[in-house]
C-alpha cells in the first residue's frame, strides 16, 4: 500500500489486494473535471477509516447497487461494502488496476454485528 498519495480521490495503490470492509458515510452527486477540463457530475463514495472519497465508475455504481439493496443512495449510509485493489482492471486499452467493490461476506457482518452488540453493553446486561 503507498504511504504517501497526492490528489483528492481513492487510488488503487492505496488498497491492499484483498481489500477492506469499510462503512459508507455517505454518497453523492458533485461536480468533477474531466481530463479535458470540463465539468460533469459523477458518485462519490466516502467511506469510513480515512479513505479519501472515491469517485465511482459505472461498474463499480452496479456493484453498490446490488450489495447494497437497491439504488437509493441515501439507504446506503451506514452499510459495509468492501473495497478492494483489482490489477486487472483496464482503461483505454491499457491495463491500468483499479477500484472495485464487493458485499461483505454472511460471515463478516455477523461478526461486525456482534462486536458492536458487545460495544454497546450496559454494565446491567453483564451477568456477574
Amino acid at each position: 500500500m503507498a504511504l504517501i498519495s497526492t490528489g483528492s480521490y481513492l487510488k488503487a495503490d492505496q488498497l491492499p489486494l484483498e481489500g477492506e470492509a469499510r462503512t459508507i458515510l455517505s454518497c453523492s452527486q458533485q461536480p468533477i473535471k474531466d481530463s479535458a477540463g470540463k465539468e460533469e457530475l459523477r458518485w462519490i463514495l466516502c467511506l469510513d477509516g480515512g479513505l479519501k472519497p472515491l469517485i465511482l465508475n459505472a461498474t463499480n455504481i452496479k456493484t453498490a447497487v446490488a450489495c447494497l439493496g437497491g439504488a437509493e443512495t441515501d439507504d446506503w449510509v451506514g452499510q459495509d461494502i468492501v473495497v478492494y485493489q483489482d490489477p486487472n482492471i483496464s482503461y483505454g486499452g491499457v491495463v491500468t488496476g483499479g477500484v472495485r467493490l464487493r458485499g461483505v461476506p454472511a460471515k463478516a457482518k455477523a461478526r461486525r454485528n456482534t462486536k458492536a452488540e458487545d460495544a454497546r453493553l450496559d454494565a446491567d446486561d453483564i451477568p456477574f
